[in-house]
């Protein structure tokens, strides 16, 4: 079961969402040219430092498990879905 916050929105993906937009995080994850998907740009900073700001862990697994939940879909550099 997926929790809603007094918004309506998941904690989750609020947290995602706030994590992708903030321009000062664009060198290690940012939106996509076409602003409808994220790209995670540096992994190990991403894991290291930007998880455990927003979330209680820094597994990146973990993170793109929780995405699945959502119905999110892994794409290759070429666009491609892994």
């Amino acid at each position: 079961m997926v929790k809603s916050s007094d918004s309506g929105v998941a904690p989750f993906l609020k947290k995602c969402y706030e994590m992708v937009d903030d321009e000062s995080t664009n060198s290690i994850i940012s939106w996509s040219q076409t602003n409808d998907s994220f790209v995670i740009w540096d992994l190990t900073e991403f894991s290291v430092h930007l998880l455990p700001k927003y979330f209680k862990h820094s597994n990146s697994s973990s993170f793109v498990r929780q995405l699945n939940i959502y119905g999110s879909t892994e794409l290759c550099s070429n666009g491609n879905k892994t």
